[in-house]
């Protein structure tokens, strides 16, 4: 709570100019912003064949939902990003790391952005605030994901940014009556000194 009796607003991590000009802000998610999350989701399931749930959505209730944004908001290896512009979300970027020692220091990160801010480096943003976030902090020395082999914009994306392909997931994802493989791929983080 702030001073004044209100809630503080989520601080802003980044922007970037939106297809407009009116800026596209980056902040990080908390659980009020379960609805909202959960529409964005649907329509952007909607509109990829790249996802791993259509315009259904992932299978979780608003209640879920805020949960889960506010159990992640909790944790030293979890980044939660949310990208708006005009009043409406149009990217995301969820990272949790494990939840063991030994495995704290490695997690899998999920990106989308919506159609109509594709190809304007929302994208590339998202990713770059998940790799400083780890890279100024004292405990994710991973990022992992999974992407599917016939996404060669993403692949390309990745790769640009440090990502090496490690395997090769096969059957990874199974889409409109058909099975896809995936590239898995990760960046060693090195701190900033």
């Amino acid at each position: 709570m702030s001073g004044g009796g209100g809630v503080t607003p989520p601080a802003m991590l980044s922007e970037l100019p939106g297809p407009d000009g009116v800026p596209i802000r980056i902040r990080r998610l908390t659980g009020d912003d379960a609805p909202a999350v959960l529409a964005y989701l649907r329509t952007v399931g909607a509109e990829s064949a790249f996802l791993t749930f259509g315009v259904e959505g992932p299978p979780m209730s608003e209640a879920e939902e805020r949960e889960f944004l506010e159990r992640a908001a909790e944790l030293d290896n979890a980044l939660m990003v949310v990208a708006e512009w005009n009043g409406e979300m149009v990217g995301s970027l969820t990272f949790k790391g494990g939840n063991r020692a030994r495995t704290r220091h490695v997690g899998e990160f999920g990106i989308s952005v919506a159609r109509k801010c594709q190809g304007i480096g929302l994208g590339r943003r998202l990713i770059e605030v998940l790799i400083d976030w780890a890279r100024t902090g004292t405990i994710v020395r991973k990022i992992n994901l999974l992407v599917l082999t016939s996404n060669v914009r993403a692949i390309a994306l990745y790769e640009s940014l440090g990502f090496e392909r490690e395997g090769r997931a096969r059957r990874d994802l199974f889409v409109d009556g058909e099975f896809h493989d995936a590239f898995m791929m990760g960046l060693l983080v090195d701190p900033i000194d």
